[in-house]
């Protein structure tokens, strides 16, 4: 059979926002479990992480565009927004966008895309609503909430006409966001989702992850630990989060910590003589990079006795998938946080503490007490499924 007489592959084109890791590992499991229900599925990325991390994530796709169709918020590090920046971004992303919008409607018709996920940039949504194509957007948040909820905090300036125009362009801006996410078929919501009170499209589904392999005994073995020793995997996202564990504990009830940290965060044990050992408080804090255990980081988040994060959904959904206990450093703010923090308490062994508390080390007692505790039964990610099954009725037309 030649070429133009085999049966045309349907097309699925995935949008991601590049704001940290968590939209990536969020969406490959649905994506992944939709490509063993149509194994024929043409598949294309869209979104601007290296192509070799979207592959370790989405099984064998064809295209790669490297195209970022939002940005999310600007951040000054993994747990404070940069409001102001944030806004001047979005009034810069908003310039002729309908422009963009019809750019954009073209080019899925010319690549011939059948259906769109967003998880979440809302101009891949519009695109696809304006070109006719069916849209469904697939996330724990959504950025005209996020966006929303800084801009009450944030003050207006100027003469009072300067605020009402500044409050009326804001307002326009959120208008046009959310009404973006409107047009999609679905917002389907994994647990745990942040509320989305002003969208009528939204529909809950199971947690979303791709739950990794337990390997205790060979990551002890690859990080030349014995096989009973405390691995702590530290992870604080896709964005750089300043922290030093000069402070940490490096012991629990006299057995040695091993935190399993960034390669930059890695630092290497000073020498020193008895006599100073004698004289002196100092503690060596075991810092392993996490590239020498040469396993997958969903493989680590299984494998390990207990991991430090912030809220985001894609650790603690993995972290709930494995049952691992959790110690998360607060972020306040930040208007998904309740949501996650909430489920993570009611299914897990957690403990939050602040900033503040990280930063000096002043946490050895919740250790203490999440490493008693152990394991608890894992949170299977059923909306993997349940999402899976829906696109793949909308691509069938039977939805």
């Amino acid at each position: 059979m030649t070429t133009e007489h085999l049966p045309r592959r349907p097309h699925l084109l995935i949008a991601l926002s590049s704001h940290g890791f968590g939209h990536l590992s969020q969406a490959a499991p649905v994506i992944n479990q939709l490509r063993l229900l149509m194994p024929e599925l043409r598949i294309t990325v869209r979104g601007t992480f290296p192509a070799e991390q979207i592959k370790r994530r989405i099984f064998d796709p064809d295209t790669i565009e490297s195209f970022a169709d939002d940005f999310g918020m600007v951040m000054h590090h993994a747990l404070s927004v940069d409001i102001e920046a944030s806004l001047s971004a979005y009034f810069n992303a908003h310039k002729d966008w309908q422009k963009k919008v019809v750019d954009l409607a073209i080019h899925l018709k010319e690549i011939e895309v059948d259906l769109v996920v967003s998880d979440i940039p809302y101009l891949t949504l519009a695109a696809a609503k304006h070109a006719g194509i069916p849209c469904v957007a697939l996330c724990s948040l959504n950025w005209a909430d996020i966006l929303e909820h800084y801009l009450k905090k944030y003050p207006l300036i100027g003469t009072d006409s300067e605020r009402r125009l500044l409050d009326r362009e804001q307002s326009s801006l959120i208008d046009t966001i959310r009404s973006a996410y409107q047009s999609a078929r679905y917002f389907l919501q994994p647990a745990p989702s942040m509320v989305m009170q002003d969208l009528t499209n939204t529909l809950a589904i199971g947690p979303v992850c791709t739950p990794g392999e337990k390997k205790r005994t060979e990551l002890r073995k690859n990080i030349g630990v014995s096989a009973n020793a405390i691995v702590i995997l530290v992870g604080m996202g896709g964005m750089a989060y300043p922290v030093t564990l000069d402070n940490w504990p490096s012991e629990i009830n006299g057995q040695a910590l091993h935190y399993l940290v960034p390669e930059e965060m890695v630092t290497l044990p000073v020498a020193v003589t008895p006599e100073q050992f004698r004289d002196t408080d100092a503690q060596t804090i075991n810092t392993i990079s996490i590239e020498q255990t040469r396993l997958t980081y969903s493989e680590l988040v299984a494998s390990v006795d207990l991991i430090i994060t912030k809220p985001g959904y894609g650790m603690f959904v993995e972290a709930a998938a494995a049952g691992v206990p959790v110690l998360y450093v607060e972020r306040p703010g930040w208007p998904e946080a309740e949501a996650l923090t909430g489920w993570l308490q009611s299914i897990a062994h957690c403990a939050e503490i602040t900033s503040e508390t990280l930063q000096q080390g002043l946490f050895t007692q919740q250790l203490t007490e999440l490493l008693s505790k152990g394991h608890y039964p894992a949170v299977p990610p059923s909306g993997n499924l349940q999402a899976a099954g829906l696109l793949q009725r909308i691509l069938l037309h039977t939805e």
